[in-house]
This record gives C-alpha cells, sequence and structure tokens, in this order.
C-alpha cells in the first residue's frame, strides 16, 4: 500500500516490520451547539412535568439521563433558573 504523504501515513517502527500503513483520518466530530437558552427551558419544563406528576424532587443525574446532555449543562441551567426564582427541590 503507498502513501502520497506521511501526514496520511501511520509507520510502524518495531523491529519485527518496516511498513507503512494507511490512516483514514476523519474530520472532528461535530457537538452538539444547543444554546443554553434552550438547554435551560428544556430543564425547566422537564421540572414542571415532574412537578406536574406529584413528585417533589428530582435530581441532576436523572434530569441529564432524561435529556441526554451532560450533567454539567444542567447543573449551569439550574443555576440560572435559580436565578430567575425557580425553585428548585
Amino acid at each position: 500500500m503507498k502513501c502520497s504523504s506521511t501526514l496520511n501515513c501511520l509507520v510502524l517502527s518495531t523491529d519485527y516490520t518496516r511498513e507503512k500503513v494507511q490512516v483514514d483520518l476523519l474530520p472532528p466530530s461535530r457537538r452538539s451547539t444547543r444554546g443554553s437558552k434552550s438547554v435551560e427551558s428544556a430543564v425547566y419544563a422537564y421540572i414542571r412535568a415532574i412537578r406536574t406528576l406529584g413528585r417533589t424532587t428530582v435530581n441532576t443525574i436523572e434530569i441529564a439521563a432524561a435529556l441526554s446532555i451532560p450533567v454539567s449543562k444542567v447543573n449551569a441551567a439550574l443555576d440560572a433558573l435559580r436565578r430567575k426564582g425557580v425553585r428548585v427541590a
């Protein structure tokens, strides 16, 4: 297998082999770019739904799992909601 440049080749150099192997470089994966406002709205809607169902407590891990977002984003959204006066139990 011939490589056009060393940028696209991985050179294996051990005592047993000295050959070049083609490596496909994938473009960087796109991150989900949900704005903090939409995450905040989703977290607030989830909390309201939980309260409607009669539950009085919910944890950040449960919210993150239900919305498929990182816990850090849930925590940031909860801080923003607290500053706006939403009581988070």
